[in-house]
């Protein structure tokens, strides 16, 4: 028996919905690709980008940029393959209303579980010491100001700030930064606002952090941004005229995910000693 006129009409119908509800699930807009791609994604990865691929800068959320030397792919220093190499200049065009050169790797899939990783090198003659702060990572949450956690570096130095409220911000120390070398640094977050929240830091393999306590404002989920933001220079110049840094090996991993999967080679050919900054506990 041939089908009804009816039941083909419904069939299509069917169908169309079924590619609508599979484009709502790839809602991750990336200004390359349309849509959100995982890169080299694992069953135990959310996100994993080493780099290597033909198009590897397409697997970011979003990319913001201002100039042509401000992101681009290349050979890793050292050796061993392809780089990201992020550089940002006093001059550069505002991007989001002040200067920065940035990705934001993850946006929507965040929960509150996650881990975060990647490798970073500070090359001397691009990275020297000042006085003046930058962001070389952040988690940010929509309509809420300043990063409610971020990774900074000053005076040749790597500090976690951590804010759950806008007017109160904690400043840790984590230790040198070391120039001429990869490091690999890996983030453990329970974000929260209250008190059940966790922020967990490994350079090298080392654990350097342990802190309980408010890692968020109270608000939604936040984004996760690799690259430079240095907020000065929106305004007036510092001692240095460039900042560049290197990234390979950007991971993110959810509940479940084990320090082992986002551990890089990095840790296992440049050892570094580091000092675990003792727990802290912050409501």
């Amino acid at each position: 028996m041939k089908p009804s006129t009816s039941k083909i009409v419904l069939s299509i119908f069917l169908s169309a919905l079924l590619l609508v509800y599979m484009q709502k699930e790839l809602e991750e807009i990336n200004p390359s690709m349309g849509v959100e791609s995982v890169g080299n994604a694992t069953a135990s990865l959310l996100f994993s980008q080493n780099f290597e691929g033909s198009d590897p800068l397409a697997s970011f959320h979003r990319l913001e940029l201002g100039a042509r030397h401000s992101l681009n792919v290349v050979e890793r220093p050292g050796g061993g393959g392809k780089a990201a190499r992020y550089e940002l200049r006093p001059n550069d065009p505002d991007v989001k209303g002040s200067r920065r050169v940035e990705t934001t790797v993850v946006k929507r899939k965040v929960e509150k579980e996650m881990w975060y990783a990647f490798d970073i090198y500070f090359p001397a003659d691009g990275y020297v010491d000042e006085e003046n702060d930058e962001v070389i990572t952040q988690w940010h949450q929509s309509d809420m100001g300043s990063p409610s956690a971020s990774l900074r570096t000053r005076r040749g130095r790597i500090t976690m700030t951590v804010r759950d409220e806008q007017d109160e911000k904690e400043k840790i120390d984590l230790g040198p930064v070391t120039k001429n070398k990869w490091l690999n640094i890996v983030m453990h977050m329970v974000h929260s606002y209250g008190s059940d929240g966790l922020t967990e830091i490994w350079v090298d393999g080392k654990q350097v952090l342990s802190r309980k306590g408010g890692n968020l404002f109270d608000g939604a989920l936040p984004k996760w941004k690799i690259g430079i933001y240095k907020s000065r220079w929106a305004s007036e110049a510092t001692t240095v005229d460039k900042r560049v840094l290197y990234f390979d090996n950007v991971r993110v991993g959810t509940a479940g995910t084990t320090l082992a999967d986002m551990t890089s080679e990095t840790v296992r050919s440049n050892p570094v000693r580091t000092k675990l900054v003792e727990e802290s506990v912050h409501q």
